[in-house]
């Protein structure tokens, strides 16, 4: 990419950051991988799907194993994934690809994003996959934010998306799926921008701080 592209890229995204976050395309994503290291762990399985405020495409959710040969390590004892569950595992090039479609201009939404985005670069870069989202927003991170604001003690496990959910009000659901994970995730974003913003048109570079 030349200088003179890098630089359109650049106020084309600083441009998208000022336009109402309400006008905006979101991606809300969730990995379960083989542990907690992505120099030495794998990416077992990928789940996501599409948000335009206020509403959650459900038909758009999308949800692909990534691992014929799997290094399960404790994984079966923290999302129960087994080896059977990669039977019928998707070729790694066909999910990165088909993210970084969706990704490109789009929000990328995570409960703690900096753990499923490190995972993600080096995922990608590995086979030959480029992901570029416009920004990142983080549910955790805006959680802990709200409460500390409120003056509140952060306890231990206060901040997981369960709990986090469940100070909104928002239903049970079935932890530890990357697919169920992503709408749950989902959910809880909506949920923290319209507690923020409300109807109010405020600008994208807002709801990220």
């Amino acid at each position: 990419m030349s200088l003179w592209q890098r630089l359109q890229t650049y106020w084309q995204r600083r441009q998208q950051l000022r336009k109402s976050w309400r006008t905006q395309r979101y991606i809300a994503l969730d990995l379960e991988t083989s542990g907690l290291d992505p120099k030495s762990d794998q990416v077992l399985a990928i789940g996501w799907v599409t948000i335009c405020p206020p509403l959650i495409d459900y038909a758009s959710g999308q949800y692909f194993v990534t691992q014929a040969q799997p290094e399960l390590k404790q994984s079966p004892v923290v999302h129960g994934m087994v080896q059977k569950d990669f039977a019928a595992a998707e070729a790694p090039e066909a999910a990165l690809k088909q993210l970084a479609k969706e990704l490109d201009g789009a929000v990328l939404v995570c409960h703690h994003v900096q753990f499923d985005w490190h995972f993600l670069q080096r995922f990608a870069k590995a086979h030959g996959v480029r992901l570029q989202p416009l920004a990142k927003y983080d549910t955790l991170t805006f959680e802990a934010h709200r409460l500390k604001q409120q003056q509140h003690h952060i306890a231990r496990g206060s901040l997981t998306l369960k709990a986090c959910r469940e100070r909104f009000r928002l239903p049970e659901y079935t932890a530890h799926h990357a697919f169920s994970d992503a709408l749950a995730c989902g959910e809880l974003f909506l949920a923290q921008a319209y507690q923020y913003a409300g109807n109010a048109d405020a600008p994208l570079k807002e709801l990220l701080k």
